[in-house]
Formats: C-alpha cells, structure tokens, sequence
C-alpha cells in the first residue's frame, strides 16, 4: 500500500463573503442622553444621512465611534429601528437584531487633575471636567461606540478591557513625569474601551476587536496624547502576541479569526502619532495590512487612502491571515455631483469596508481524522460540521497543478461523523479533503 493524504482545505467560489465595516459618524451630543432623546421620531437628519450611507454600503457588522452610550441601550435601539430598518430616500432597509454596547472611559471622572491644569473639576459639562476624565468627555459615555450585527453575538464570550492600567502594560510610553504615582494606580490605557466581541456565523465565529484610541494631539510637549494612541493600539498587537498579554489576562488564542476595526486616529506615514504607531498593527504577523481600502470618487492617487477630511488614513477594518480572504473592500467618499456626496459630510471620517470571504480552518472542519486499509478499500473517518461541504480529491504528485476530483466518491454521514470509501490506488497516490461553505 503506498499512498499519502494531505489535508488541504480550499474556499470556493460560492463560499460565505461577509461585509464588516467601521465608521465614525460624530453623531456626539452636547449632555448625556441627548442623543437617544434625538433619535426617538426617527426624523433627526444627520442620523438619516449616516443611515442611508449605511443602506447603501449594506455591511454585515458595523462598528460606529462616537456614538454616545446610554446604559438602557435606547440611543441604539432606536438607531437601528428607526434609522437603519427605514428606508431613507428609497433604499433598502437594513436590520441589525444584534448589538452591543458597554461603558466607555469617556467623561468617567478620575478624581484628579489628569491633564494638569491646577483645576479639578467634578461637574460634567465642560472642557475643565472632561480633561479630568479617563477618556476625554464633557459627560460620562460621550465619544463611546456601539456593535450593529446581522449575526448572533456570543455575549457570554465577551471581554472588555477598559479597566486595565496603563501602569500595568510592560514597556509603556506614560510621559514621564506627567503623572503622579496616585494617578498612575488608578490612569486606564483606553481612552473608550477596547471590546474582544465574538460574531458568529456558520456555525464558527470571529472576534470582532474594536476601539477607538485618542487623538494624538490636543495636549503638550510631554506628548501624554501621542504616546497613549500609541500603546491603546499596541494592547490588540499585545493581544495576539504569544507571551505579551498577561497583564490582559491572557491573549487571543492563535488559530482564531478575528477583524480589528475602528478609527485608530494613526495614519503610517502622516500626521502626529507616535513611531508609526499603526504599524504594530499593519506589520502584525497575524493581521492581514497589506491590502488598503481606497476612496471612491476619486481619479487621482493623491490622497486616495485618507478616510478622513484631516487628510489622514484613520480607520481601518484589518482582518487576521488565517480564516479570512480579502475579496474587495473600500472607503465610501462619493465626492461633487456623485450620488451620496451630500451624506457623507455629516462627519469627518467616511465609512470604510472589507468583504471578507470566510476560509475554513483545518481544526474547525476536519477533526479526529483516522484512515484505515479494509479488504483493498481505504476508508476515512472524521468528525465533520454540517455547515461545511466536503469532497476528496486525488494527484500522484505533492507539487502537481491539477487535482483530480473524485465525485464517485460519496461521503455519508452518521451526525457529526463522516465517512468516505474508495478503492485502494494501485500506484503512489495523494489524497486531500477539501472543505468549503457553500
């Protein structure tokens, strides 16, 4: 008996593509609660611009910054049922029955003067108490951001980071100096949140890893501003690095899908941030940064990656190289007499999309695999997925271009199990299953 079996597993054309996007739409509000109270007539016209932009785009998974949180979770409620799942102007509706929101660091009081004015200021409302905050916020929940899904939330898996110390990072970038010892015991890294967020799908999942950093300005010569953008992106880089996140509790297991997104207020090579901070991200070993999203509505190479009016690439959607396939992605900036031009000037920052085509992984689709040689027959056996298709296939050669699909062969199944007969090669043989989402 000479034969070799490679497991090899190949994504299709018909393969689930799924739409993930971010966008900042500086739907922020004057007072705490006003933006729910806003949107209650579903009439409010900078939301309906951000909801069609939204109806035209048709993503999957949105993540929206400055989006202020309520802890009823009216303001999104009402987001979706009165502005997505409306049509505006004749588009398509779209429905997210799935959402997430959580406490942000914005406007949550330090109880010190953390931006060293001389004035501490415990009075929601004004410029004196937001520089006092964890995050900058006039009140508590302004600036946060909010999950809208077509696919179910795993909400018992969820983790959330918005405690951590940004003491606690190893090697952090904290202004020496800026801050006293009593700050430092109680300063968090995230100036929002950053949400580890699992969406399922087919059977399987991905961690959507959302945040949105500081601005790398607004502050001083000690660059407090600056560096925090910094190490706030450097915690999902720590996250997926084997061996750096234990002052995480942990990291996000290797093997995992996961899609970071949000506005990184970071450009590669422009602006103000520290060491090109994005490239912890962009360079990753486990992210997939090669590809970059460019503006629709523009002829011209200049420019063509900012997805913000600041002339800054600063929002990003950044799948993991395993699990995902980048089929297309954009930023949705219509410019002139283009159709959508007047919607997207109600904020700074334009929506930015990937399509991701769902790619099986070997651990997730083909489990305890067994071969045996029974009465000149090779039988297979393995644990299968009923949301995934299989076949096998056959080459003489480990290197050749064109495998051989062996349709005679049929699979059946016994629940969770698979089996798959055919007859013993009689020269040197390789065999592959090949598993797909149809």
């Amino acid at each position: 008996m000479r034969f070799a079996l490679l497991f090899f597993l190949l994504p299709l054309l018909q393969a689930k593509t799924i739409r993930v996007a971010t966008y900042n739409v500086a739907l922020s509000q004057s007072s705490e609660g006003r933006l729910a109270a806003l949107l209650r007539t579903g009439t409010n016209a900078s939301a309906k611009r951000v909801a069609e932009v939204v109806q035209i785009v048709k993503p999957d998974v949105l993540l929206l910054n400055e989006f202020d949180y309520d802890a009823n979770g009216t303001g999104a409620t009402r987001m979706n049922d009165r502005f997505f799942n409306v049509s505006q102007n004749g588009r398509d509706a779209q429905d997210y029955p799935h959402r997430y929101l959580a406490v942000s660091n914005t406007g949550i009081h330090s109880g010190f003067d953390l931006d060293n004015n001389g004035i501490v200021d415990r009075t929601p409302g004004d410029q004196n108490y937001g520089g006092d905050a964890f995050g900058f916020g006039e009140f508590p929940g302004k600036y946060a951001m909010v999950v809208f899904s077509k696919y179910p939330i795993d909400t018992e898996a969820i983790r959330t980071f918005e405690e951590i110390l940004w003491k606690d990072m190893p090697g952090n970038l904290i202004p020496p100096g800026f801050y006293t010892a009593d700050e430092q015991e109680v300063f968090r890294i995230s100036s929002k949140s950053h949400w580890d967020i699992p969406i399922e799908i087919l059977g399987t999942h991905f961690h959507f890893l959302v945040s949105h950093p500081t601005p790398p300005v607004f502050d001083g010569a000690e660059d407090r501003n600056g560096r925090r953008n910094h190490d706030e992106i450097r915690l999902w880089a720590d996250y997926l690095t084997p061996g750096s996140a234990g002052y995480l509790s942990g990291g996000l297991e290797e093997g995992e899908r996961f899609v970071i997104a949000g506005d990184q207020n970071a450009d590669p090579t422009k602006g103000d941030s520290v060491n090109a901070a994005i490239n912890q991200l962009l360079d990753h070993p486990r992210v997939s940064g090669e590809f970059v999203p460019s503006r629709t509505g523009i002829t011209t190479a200049s420019n063509r990656f900012d997805t913000a009016t600041f002339r800054l690439r600063a929002d990003y959607v950044l799948p993991s190289n395993e699990g995902f396939q980048i089929e297309d992605g954009a930023v949705y900036w219509p410019t002139g007499s283009q159709e959508g031009a007047s919607l997207v000037t109600v904020s700074d920052h334009r929506l930015v999309y990937l399509d991701l085509k769902l790619v099986p992984l070997i651990d997730e689709v083909v489990q305890d695999l067994s071969v045996e040689n029974f009465d000149q027959k090779l039988v297979f056996h393995w644990k299968a997925k009923s949301e995934v298709s299989y076949r096998l296939e056959k080459a003489t050669n480990l290197d050749a271009d064109t495998w051989i699909r062996l349709d005679q062969v049929d699979i059946g199944f016994n629940g969770n199990r698979a089996t798959a007969i055919l007859a013993e090669p009689s020269g040197r043989s390789f065999f592959r299953i090949v598993a797909y989402y149809e």
